[in-house]
């Protein structure tokens, strides 16, 4: 019955998420000398990297990238086999952890060449818009969902870091799935937990994220303090993060100020976080105004509604994507770092706009997740 009655709006969602790739792949390039391209400048490394697991071909794999870029990239399109080979690259101790994204793309990308790294973009961009709308189904609200997604189809923003060769894409893909798990009914407790540690492992072999996963926690342990699943959680989200840790510390912190020393980098830290605040709100007021209505209703509406663990893991995540922004240090990437917050945001605000007379609310459940009941 369910399935029936919501049937068309996942088809909508689907039709939505079609036009969407297909404009990405009809219009891109430089926009105010962004590089909006389908293939970015790290999505080269990526592409090595999954032609390698195909080719076992070092040499081979590095010159493929290097034709492809020169051909179908626009920033930072010139570089050596020299800059793409484990041995000699200068970044390969900052992403050599970084395997689920190419390991994934092989078949793809043995069936398509090189645009098939985009085929896994593409399907991350689609779990985005599914798992947003059944949250919107569940919660009786499927028009506000499809409202959502259009915003976010339409945003630049989103659209630039979705379809590219890089992890991003993926990142969001994977942590759609988590309030899914929340606000699903398990008749095992340790089923959620167990969902959660999956996530966590798939993360970490996808980028990064040790930020994300502390604030998620945190943010989960406040709501049910009792429950020592959470330090479990926190143990495996440290150690899943130890392969991205022993990159050296002087690359992967702040990486532009190379004549600065690791402790002067880490007071430096602050600073960094509130350059990368600003310059993200102001690009947003210059290339993406619909994307800053969007994150600053939901904003507003967090802190209207605060205690509910959608608006409080809306702003764990955004903290801990501006963490990790700080931490990089690179001005102007357009929210790239923040970019897992969708799923957060769009769950944030399907919680916080009710619906007269059928409203429905997200309450904290006694193991920890969430439950949905009918508001009193």
């Amino acid at each position: 019955m369910l399935r029936s009655k919501h049937r068309k709006y996942y088809i909508f969602c689907c039709a939505v998420w079609a036009v969407a790739v297909a404009s990405k792949f009809k219009f891109h390039g430089l926009v105010f000398g962004f590089d909006y391209g389908n293939y970015q400048p790290d999505g080269k490394f990526y592409t090595y990297m999954a032609l390698d697991f195909l080719n076992h071909n070092p040499a081979n794999s590095a010159q493929q990238v290097v034709d492809w870029y020169l051909k179908n990239g626009f920033k930072m399109n010139t570089f050596t086999i020299q800059d793409l080979m484990p041995q000699t690259s200068y970044a390969y101790p900052v992403i050599s952890h970084r395997i689920l994204y190419p390991l994934l793309s092989v078949p793809f990308v043995a069936l398509f060449g090189i645009p098939g790294m985009l085929v896994i973009p593409a399907i991350s961009l689609l779990a985005l818009f599914m798992s947003i709308q059944l949250l919107a189904n569940k919660f009786n609200k499927s028009l506000v969902g499809l409202g959502i997604i259009l915003i976010l189809a339409s945003s630049s923003t989103v659209m630039r870091w979705m379809m590219v060769n890089c992890t991003d894409a993926l990142l969001v893909g994977l942590f759609s799935f988590l309030p899914l798990l929340l606000c699903h009914q398990f008749q095992k407790k340790s089923t959620a937990i167990v969902g959660i540690g999956l996530l966590i492992v798939l993360t970490s072999a996808t980028r990064f994220v040790l930020p994300f996963w502390i604030c998620i926690i945190f943010t989960l342990y406040f709501h049910d303090r009792k429950r020592i699943s959470y330090l479990f959680l926190l143990l495996l989200s440290a150690l899943s993060a130890i392969p991205a840790l022993k990159a050296q510390i002087s690359t992967a912190l702040l990486p532009g100020e190379t004549d600065s020393s690791t402790l002067t980098k880490i007071f430096q830290l602050p600073i960094s976080f509130v350059k990368v605040f600003i310059i993200d709100f102001l690009e947003f007021g210059v290339l993406d105004r619909i994307f800053l209505i969007f994150i600053f209703i939901t904003a507003i509406q967090s802190i209207r509604l605060y205690r509910r663990l959608s608006a409080q893991l809306f702003a764990a995540s955004l903290f801990a994507g501006y963490v990790i922004g700080a931490i990089n240090g690179t001005l102007g990437v357009n929210f790239r770092y923040q970019i897992p917050v969708l799923i957060f945001a769009a769950w944030a605000l399907l919680d916080s706009l009710e619906i007269t007379g059928s409203g429905l609310r997200l309450t904290p459940a006694i193991n920890g997740n969430v439950v949905i009941d009918k508001a009193q």
